[in-house]
């Protein structure tokens, strides 16, 4: 029996309300990261294009490793044209999500690009997701309008105010709040830490309602800490809890100054 299109983990687990715990991906590029971060317990890791320099080639080869461990992959594509959607869910992303939404018909046009007919009209391809075209096509088209998982990043002023008819559109899975640029959106960037600011905090509370309203998630970044439970305690689900560049930091800088203790006091 050939394999079918690939289940989404990460979404099944959304829709039966369990906390969803991701860990990104933001400059180091590597199928061994994935393979790490599978190690360490995460389901689901969160690539980062928007804001670095990865390519479709680099990326196919982390969801390809992605797949020998049994993880789910969502990418942060780029804001653009319809390309920048479809190529990563061809090569095997298991969800998108698309930055600074403003509006509802942006929503809606992000869905048009990422779903095939009836919810949307992304083109026919052939690529890794449809086992390179081998899947019946009217299985597969169905199949990933169910798996695939869309996000939609609340991350300006409009947004906020536009949140209610945004988490109105079909095929949006989760409302992720982003804290720092909804801070400088606010005006509010340099006073203190972005996600407790309490322009920040009002608009957790207005994602909130319209989440629950519409049976989204509401998801943020944010790590493990006071901060992380104002969100939980806010309805927060889905928590970017870690990343490649602070698990490097830390864990080298920790092993530098439990070092420099131990030989600082022999070399005396």
């Amino acid at each position: 029996m050939t394999e079918d299109f690939r289940t989404n983990k990460t979404k099944a687990a959304m829709l039966s309300g369990q906390t969803i715990k991701v860990a990104e991906i933001n400059r180091v590029f590597d199928p061994a990261v994935v393979e790490i971060i599978a190690q360490a317990g995460f389901g689901c890791a969160w690539i980062d294009m928007e804001h670095s320099h990865l390519d479709l080639v680099a990326l196919s080869a982390m969801v390809l490793a992605a797949r020998t461990v049994d993880l789910d992959v969502v990418v942060r594509i780029p804001k653009g044209p319809y390309n920048q959607v479809i190529k990563p869910l061809e090569i095997g992303a298991n969800g998108l999500v698309w930055p600074h939404c403003g509006s509802a018909d942006e929503a809606r046009e992000f869905v048009q690009m990422a779903k095939f007919r009836p919810l949307g009209l992304r083109g026919v391809g052939g690529g890794r997701d449809s086992r390179y075209g081998t899947l019946d096509f009217v299985h597969y088209a169905d199949r990933a309008n169910t798996e695939t998982l869309l996000g939609v990043m609340i991350e300006d002023v409009a947004g906020v105010d536009n949140v209610e008819a945004i988490a109105a559109v079909e095929g949006i899975d989760l409302l992720f709040v982003g804290p720092s640029d909804l801070a400088h959106s606010y005006g509010v960037e340099r006073e203190g830490v972005h996600i407790e600011s309490e322009p920040v905090q009002i608009a957790f509370d207005r994602v909130r309602a319209a989440a629950a309203k519409n049976g989204k998630t509401m998801g943020t970044a944010v790590g493990p800490g006071e901060s992380m439970r104002r969100v939980a305690e806010k309805g927060g689900r889905w928590f970017n809890c870690s990343h490649e560049l602070g698990a490097l930091t830390n864990g080298y800088r920790d092993a530098l100054q439990a070092t420099d203790a131990i030989t600082q006091g022999s070399n005396a």
